[in-house]
């Protein structure tokens, strides 16, 4: 592989140039026009072992550190504009695969927008690690996960389950449906599926400060491929659907059971599959009326404790 600084002058051919774009790859820091008075930031790493295999093609690994950057930004109602990207390397990683994973940034990067503007490289004797940060800006109001009342209506933008049979590196960022959220007064709060629907449900009513809600099993979307996971891990569907995350659509909560006509989302998506409850805790609602308490089960990485 090229040295550090020709790697780096390399780059700022490979991504090109964008309007708006002051100083870019090259120099200290990047320097870019705002097209609004409000700025959006998120960073999102994805770690191997972790995020993705070591036998993940490359185009995918860098396409999935992008797309999980702007999952959030999509979350927020915002329009991506900017990336930075920081690799840290293995010492033995090979040149070609680092060039493939970096046509998987740029393509996602393409696909969501935005530019990559900057960023840095290190070598490692550990795993590859990606690391994305995201800024846009907000065309209108920001979507937060904090308005949420009891009342509110809880809803998906897409399927949900089986992730990890491919999903969690081939989804789509779900920028375009996060913008029109944004514009519709009834929704009173959103945030990205990523960690799985229980957990982040339960995220999102602790942040709004609100005790409950309750689910329809049977309005719950559940994705093929979490049918094809419950074959092999005698889980159910339902169970997957739940708790695997790494789904990426959006979840919110709005007043009123239906939006406006129009817009990018699937009618599937415009019908709640529960609501927000006064009554402590997350509950099923099965066809029959059985009402089932669950734990807000999905994936968090342990920390050490302080």
């Amino acid at each position: 592989m090229a040295s550090e600084r020709e790697f780096t002058r390399s780059l700022a051919r490979f991504f090109g140039t964008a309007k708006g774009l002051s100083v870019g790859i090259g120099d200290d820091a990047a320097v870019v026009r705002n097209p609004a008075r409000n700025s959006v930031l998120c960073c999102d790493p994805v770690v191997e072992g972790v995020h993705f295999l070591a036998d993940t093609p490359p185009p995918l690994v860098g396409q999935k550190a992008v797309n999980r950057n702007l999952a959030d930004l999509a979350a927020m109602g915002a329009v991506a504009d900017w990336l930075l990207v920081s690799l840290v390397l293995p010492t033995d990683y090979p040149s070609a695969h680092c060039m493939a994973l970096l046509r998987g940034v740029r393509k996602a990067a393409r696909a969501g927008g935005c530019t990559v503007v900057g960023g840095d490289v290190a070598s490692t004797h550990g795993p590859l690690v990606v690391t994305v940060t995201a800024v846009g800006h907000l065309p209108g109001r920001a979507l937060t996960r904090s308005g949420a009342r009891v009342g509110d209506h809880v809803c998906v933008s897409g399927p949900l389950g089986g992730s990890r049979l491919g999903a969690h590196l081939r989804f789509r960022p779900p920028l375009a449906e996060g913008r029109w959220l944004a514009t519709q007064r009834a929704v009173s709060a959103a945030m990205d599926v990523s960690d799985g629907l229980l957990l982040d449900l339960a995220t999102m009513l602790t942040a709004s400060g609100v005790p409950g809600a309750e689910l329809e099993v049977a309005a719950i979307p559940i994705a093929a491929a979490a049918r094809r996971a419950a074959r092999a891990s005698g889980r159910s569907p339902l169970q997957h659907a739940l708790a695997d995350g790494e789904d990426h659509v959006l979840l919110w909560t709005q007043r009123g059971r239906q939006l406006a006509a129009g817009g990018p989302l699937v009618p599937r998506a415009r019908e709640p599959l529960g609501r927000v409850i006064q009554e402590p805790g997350l509950w099923l609602i099965h066809p029959n009326g059985r009402r089932e308490r669950v734990e807000p089960l999905g994936f968090q990485h342990r920390l050490s404790p302080s």
